[in-house]
């Protein structure tokens, strides 16, 4: 495994399943807490997150969430995800695509300062977008375990990932 610290990176992306801000989720539970979360289809214009006009859909969402843990207030503390996710990537210009498999299990804690932090041992998709200061723009798919933690101001620090797809060049 590699350890590599890119500082902080602005995602907006699919993170573990996706950022809950980008998902909704269902509000009615089974007796074990789990809800189902639906994602959005994406359209990112040419030079935002690649050098052409990108576009996410997903064809398979089995996506579950459950809050494993509250602060005394009510508010998550800790949330659980699980499930199959499958992005599909295409390049709105060629038409080139490319299936994502950001399946599996994340846990996502919300820190008391406003931070958060994801903990993925699987798959996760992360969005950055032009003009954020510390990593280059561009949609990456990691895999194999990865750690991420989002600031208030939705700026993303990578700080650990195993594996990385480069989304923008698979489909350029």
């Amino acid at each position: 495994m590699r350890l590599r610290l890119l500082g902080t990176v602005s995602a907006a992306g699919l993170l573990v399943a996706g950022l809950p801000a980008l998902a909704s989720a269902d509000t009615t539970s089974g007796s074990d807490g789990w809800t189902p979360v639906t994602y959005a289809p994406r359209d990112y214009a040419a030079g935002d997150v690649c050098s052409f006009e990108l576009k996410v859909d997903f064809p398979t969402q089995g996506v579950e969430e459950r809050v494993a843990v509250t602060n005394p207030d009510g508010t998550p503390l800790r949330t659980d995800f699980r499930g199959p996710l499958i992005a599909r990537f295409t390049n709105a210009t060629t038409g080139a695509h490319m299936d994502g498999d950001l399946s599996g299990a994340g846990t996502l804690y919300n820190l008391p300062t406003g931070w958060s932090l994801w903990t993925v041992p699987d798959n996760i998709g992360v969005t950055i977008h032009a003009g954020n200061p510390y990593h280059a723009k561009g949609e990456f798919i990691l895999s194999g375990g990865s750690v991420i933690a989002v600031s208030p101001a939705k700026q993303d620090a990578i700080l650990h990932q195993t594996q990385v797809t480069d989304v923008c060049a698979a489909v350029a």
